[in-house]
């Protein structure tokens, strides 16, 4: 059984995490994939949902979740952000006003590193790494602690996903340059073998997409790098992006196949869960399982050399076969 899937969902995020018969849910955009997932999975009650910001791409789909007759859900956690004025935010704030009368899930208004700070799932732990308290209390539009103007990405929560220290994965939201600021800031240990890369692996706000991500990968030191992007959606990952994942040393897979890479091309390497690219082969790795071990975030390595294979034999132009070594 896998520890973390990591969602074909198209442009956006979702991740699922079982521990000791217990799931957690983190970040939910539109489709289907998340609710077939946990159909698949035979889960019917969630633990914990939580939310990383308030983006179309994170968010639209957890009021399916939160009001689906096939699902339960304990506890959702969530940053306010009180600028937001799209229809998926005011849903949410329905669900949760009508769940504070019903008790049907626990809503907390607050994601960071000192609440929750640590949440448990089974023998699976989640860590909140950013937005520090201090960083949260800033607000969107505000001044950060060390310096900028805090955007909904700044806030963007930042979740560690481990078994053991050190050697989990890390989830990186739409994290942007003001939020890496804090994270070195307040030097919480972000190191694992395995991240998230942020944005879709687009453009980190103001930042420098290079210097941004030499920075944030000499924190992480991973040894691999997931992209969650959608082949019709912003072009990404960014070729500078890409070069700097790949100059750093690390492996990459993306869900689905940016369109630099070449035209669409087999499905018949993908595991065997609900994939947002599968029907119109725009999956590349699809969604992915990962086991959290002493080794690491690893792979089945029968799927690892399935994937690695297509991307040799079956795509025209893979970015992640490229370097400047």
């Amino acid at each position: 059984m896998s520890d973390v899937l990591l969602l074909d969902v198209g442009h956006g995020n979702c991740t699922v995490v079982q521990g000791g018969g217990m799931v957690a849910v983190i970040d939910a955009p539109i489709g289907s994939a998340l609710l077939d997932t946990l159909d698949e999975l035979g889960v019917t009650h969630v633990e914990h949902a939580l939310i990383s910001h308030a983006d179309a791409d994170h968010i639209q789909g957890i009021l399916a979740l939160l009001t689906s007759r096939r699902f339960t859900v304990g506890s959702l956690y969530v940053n306010p952000d009180r600028d937001r004025n799209t229809t998926a935010w005011r849903d949410l704030i329905h669900a949760v006003s009508v769940a504070e009368r019903t008790g049907a899930f626990t809503p907390h208004t607050s994601l960071n590193t000192a609440s929750p700070g640590v949440l448990h799932i089974g023998d699976m732990t989640l860590t909140v790494a950013s937005p520090s308290a201090a960083l949260a209390l800033s607000a969107v539009k505000g001044l950060a602690p060390n310096g900028g103007i805090n955007t909904a990405n700044t806030l963007s929560a930042v979740i560690k996903v481990e078994r053991a220290p050190g050697v989990g994965l890390l989830l990186a939201g739409d994290l942007d340059g003001v939020g890496l600021a804090d994270v070195q800031a307040t030097g919480v240990d972000v190191r694992a073998s395995a991240l998230v890369y942020p944005h879709h692996g687009g453009l980190p706000g103001s930042a420098q997409a290079g210097a941004f991500g030499k920075a944030l990968l000499q924190l992480v030191a991973p040894v691999q790098v997931f992209v969650s992007n959608g082949r019709n959606k912003h072009s990404n990952p960014r070729p500078e992006v890409v070069s700097t994942i790949l100059d750093h040393g690390c492996g990459l897979a993306c869900t689905q196949l940016a369109k630099s890479c070449g035209d669409p091309a087999s499905a018949d390497h993908l595991e065997k869960w609900p994939a947002a690219g599968r029907e119109q082969l725009h999956s590349c790795a699809g969604t992915i399982s990962l086991r959290l071990d002493p080794a690491g975030a690893t792979r089945d390595a029968e799927r690892e050399g399935e994937f690695r294979s297509f991307v040799g034999s079956k795509v025209s132009s893979p970015m992640c076969r490229r370097t400047r070594h």
